[in-house]
């Protein structure tokens, strides 16, 4: 399963936050971004406890402002 994890970063920060989204277990890419968000941060995870434990840790990171976070779906045809 997918996560999409949209970061804002305090002006200033951006590359040590990218540095500290790169590290983190479970963190595919990292993506700067233009517009409301500065980073998407995609996870593979296996289920919606992994993904809760990325949400935290990068609210952790110092110069992290605010997050928002957006499951992918499976389509089954």
């Amino acid at each position: 399963m997918k996560g999409f994890v949209m970061i804002n970063a305090e002006p200033g920060s951006e590359k040590a936050v990218y540095d500290a989204l790169a590290q983190i277990r479970g963190v595919r890419e990292v993506v700067p971004v233009y517009g409301e968000t500065d980073f998407i941060a995609i996870a593979d995870v296996d289920g919606i406890n992994d993904l809760n434990m990325i949400v935290l840790r990068v609210r952790e990171i110092h110069g992290v402002t605010s997050t928002e976070t957006i499951l992918g779906m499976e389509l089954k045809f």
